[in-house]
Parts: structure tokens; sequence; C-alpha cells
């Protein structure tokens, strides 16, 4: 039923609307794209994760290359959904009509694909990292026995380490079960030092932005430094106990600004003086 009460123009443009969206082309189209933004939602998410490494972005974002192949040939979840709904030209009640899809679908997802490649870390430097993690240990002992170790030492040699030391405490890590030693826990953790994403520097100009306002324009640097410190990298709200900070602020002699009532402070004088010239 139309509305009478519009032009002919606008009804004419409300009609081309609704048979566009009730199209078989246009369903088709809007699955695809869902089942594509699903999976970089994903991995978008996954790469925002503060305790996410250069490795691990690595192997998400192959992971995610790998899903949007296979869709190629059988599709997403949503993809399928609707070709079943578009069999039976129906879709949540509505009829549909014939219609060509407007995307290519194996290229669209190919696009996308090629797009990933280009923001996979450098592969040599991946390949360095790996071996720190116990996850990409071979499972045999023979093969575990040399793993790792030209990539320990490159690694050592570009952070300016001995490498000798690094390859000797690295396989007493991964064939004894012995703890890192200094060298080894030098490279552990300046390999957690490498930057996959912006989503830190993001989360810092946000804690600027929330911190150094206008209403608090008075801090000094070191003051703020610190805030930004704690807010960066400090617990939640939900997580932090302030109790034992303010007992030893407290302790430490410190008041807040309203335990003081400013002004002079009134003088109380005793009226029997002057009572006893009354007597």
């Amino acid at each position: 039923m139309e509305d009478t009460s519009r032009c002919d123009t606008e009804r004419q443009k409300f009609r081309g609307l609704h048979k566009l969206l009730t199209s078989t082309g246009f369903l088709a189209d809007l699955a695809c794209m869902k089942d594509v933004l699903r999976e970089l939602q994903n991995l978008s998410l996954k790469l925002q994760r503060k305790q996410t490494s250069l490795v691990d972005a690595s192997c998400h974002i192959q992971q995610t290359i790998d899903v949007l192949t296979a869709m190629k040939a059988s599709g997403g979840k949503s993809t399928q959904k609707a070709e079943q709904r578009i069999s039976t030209g129906l879709f949540k009640d509505v009829e549909l009509s014939e219609s060509r899809p407007k995307i290519n679908h194996l290229q669209f997802n190919q696009s996308i694909i090629n797009s990933l490649k280009k923001r996979l870390p450098e592969p040599d430097l991946v390949q360095m990292l790996k071996p720190l993690d116990k996850r990409f240990w071979p499972q045999q002992h023979s093969a575990r026995i040399l793993y790792g170790e030209t990539e320990v030492r490159a690694l050592a040699k570009t952070l300016g380490e001995p490498a000798r030391e690094a390859v000797e405490e690295f396989r007493d890590f991964k064939l004894q079960n012995r703890a890192p030693g200094k060298t080894l826990v030098k490279l552990q953790t300046a390999s957690l030092t490498y930057l996959l994403s912006s989503a830190e520097c993001e989360r810092g100009f946000s804690a600027v932005n929330s911190t150094d306002s206008k209403y608090r324009n008075k801090l000094r640097e070191q003051s703020l430094s610190s805030l930004l410190f704690v807010d960066l990298n400090g617990p939640s709200l939900e997580q932090f106990d302030p109790l034992p900070f303010v007992s030893s602020w407290i302790k430490a002699g410190h008041r807040p600004s309203t335990f003081w009532v400013t002004g002079r402070k009134a003088k109380t004088e005793d009226p029997r003086p002057l009572w006893s010239l009354l007597i």
C-alpha cells in the first residue's frame, strides 16, 4: 500500500529502494559483506589487546587470511543462510525478486586477502621471535636440539647482546627446562616491546586528553607523567583497592584541604572578670 500523501517522485524513489532491498542480489551482497566484516572485527579486537605480541599478531592475521580463502570456496555463515533463503524466495517473510549480485564475491574476498597480506609483520623479525615462544617448539626431542638457535643468535646480534650466551641459555631453556638466563630474559622482554598497531598510542592520547584537561591544567610535568603511567599501566577501577594508599597518605601526615578552617581563629574570652564588677 502506497502513501498517497507523497508526490510521484518520492513514491517512485521508494519503489526503487524497495525493489533493491528485496532483491536476491542485494541479499547475497549483504551476506558476503557481513561474513568478511565479522572476521575483520574479530581480528581487529585481537590486535588491540595489550598482551598481543608481534608473533601473535602474525598468527592472527594469517589465520584470518586462511579463513577468508576457505570462504571463497564454500562461503561464510551468512552467505550460506542467504543462499538457502534465496532458493525459497522468502527472507523473513518478505518475497524476494530475482537480480544479479553487484559484488564479485571471489574478487572481493581476494582483495581483502591481498590487503591483509600487506599488513603482515616482517617475516624475518617474526622468525627470530618465534623460537622464544614454546608453542612453536617441535614435539620430538631430536628436532628440538638445534631448533631456533640461528634465529636466537641473529636476534641477540640485532639487540647488541652476547650471541653465544643467548644460545647457551636458550639450549638450557628448551632442552633442560631451566629458567631463562639473564641474556635470554632480555631478549624475551625486548620481543614484547615490538608494537603491532597504533592502539597503544591511541590509548595514550586518550589518557592525556582526559587527564590534562582545562580543569587540571596546573599539573606539573612529573605529576602528569605519573598519572598517565598509572592510567595506562595500572589496574582498572573495579580491581583497584585505594584503602592501603589512603592509610599511608594519612600516616604520612597529609590532610585534605578541608581539614583546617580558613580565616582567623575565633577568640573566646572568659566573662567572669566582667561579672565580678557587678557584684
